[in-house]
């Protein structure tokens, strides 16, 4: 699989997605990544018709992706989209060792519910999450913050 960017958006797909992350890495596929919303088939449904004509949509738990990102040999720039950080967590334990490892993500939107705290204009963050990026960083894994690709990658350590 071309894993052309990983990131986190609790949006998941919507405009910003669609009109500026895959025009700018020329994305025509979206991998979900989600173990909820792959058991749930309106969710899907739903997901699947918010893409523009032409754009696959692909909605795989955890351990589906997995095997999907290391079996897929295939040259379509593709963005895993998680709409948590624990999902992304868990993919980046099943993908270390192998040729096809983890080693960025994209903090995009988490908003403000009971137990986050501001850290940016649209990054909110709780202890646990805190604590999940802090082991995402020990995989290896370069965890920044970036809305829009115009704007600069923020290091995560910068609002930790």
């Amino acid at each position: 699989m071309n894993v052309a960017a990983t990131r986190v958006d609790e949006r998941l797909i919507h405009g910003q997605v669609m009109a500026y992350w895959s025009k700018r890495l020329q994305l025509a596929r979206i991998v979900v990544v989600d173990d909820q919303i792959a058991e749930d088939g309106f969710m899907k449904t739903v997901l699947s018709m918010s893409a523009p004509a032409g754009m696959q949509i692909d909605i795989l738990s955890v351990k589906d992706a997995a095997k999907a990102v290391q079996t897929d040999g295939g040259s379509v720039h593709t963005m895993l989209l998680f709409k948590k950080i624990p999902a992304a967590l868990e993919l980046a334990h099943e993908l270390k060792g192998c040729s096809s490892e983890m080693t960025e993500l994209n903090l995009g939107n988490l908003g403000s519910v009971p137990g986050r705290v501001q850290v940016t204009k649209n990054i909110f963050l709780s202890e646990e999450e805190r604590t999940q990026i802090r082991e995402l960083q020990d995989l290896g894994v370069n965890v920044f913050l970036q809305m829009l690709y115009t704007d600069p990658k923020v290091p995560i350590d910068d609002v930790l």
